[in-house]
């Protein structure tokens, strides 16, 4: 095996074991399960069906060179919508006062930056395939420029539709 396809190899199995790990603890949060208290929420499928994609989907799309940009849209537009309903579920359930200590374990922070390691794998397994990038897109402000627009959308229309 070529270094170049032993390093892709390895990022793509970081990113699937985050991502199993990420669907194991939504999976008990967020119950489907038939004796489930909670399963009637059907909110409880978006995460499920997102971290079976992140699983078991973008991986696959993510080894093949044809089908690689496919894979890290798609692994990017999920770590970053991940992040923003995470987000805006801790600030919406945050408890007062304001404390650091409060912030590290009140909120899903560590839930946010596991989701955020998710760009940089996906950076990474991209720069396997393209050394010298992309030019303009998939870079780190182009990921930061649509986190902002997806945030703006969302604050958007949740100050319309509240």
């Amino acid at each position: 095996m070529t270094s170049h396809k032993k390093e892709t190899t390895e990022l793509i199995l970081a990113l699937f074991f985050i991502s199993v790990g990420g669907w194991l603890l939504h999976f008990r949060i967020h119950p489907i399960l038939p004796d489930a208290a909670r399963m009637r929420n059907s909110a409880n499928f978006f995460p499920f069906t997102v971290g079976l994609t992140s699983m078991l989907v973008t991986p696959v799309l993510l080894w093949f060179r044809r089908t690689l940009l496919v894979g890290y849209l798609l692994n990017g537009i999920g770590a970053l919508t991940g992040m923003l309903l995470m987000t805006y579920f801790s600030l919406a359930t945050f408890r007062h006062p304001f404390t650091l200590a409060g912030v590290f374990t009140g909120t899903l922070v560590a839930d946010v930056l596991i989701a955020f390691s998710r760009l940089f794998l996906g950076q990474r397994i991209l720069h396997t395939y393209y050394p010298s990038g992309t030019g303009r897109m998939f870079t780190a402000w182009w990921w930061t420029r649509h986190a902002f627009y997806v945030s703006a959308v969302f604050l958007l229309g949740h100050s319309v539709w509240r």
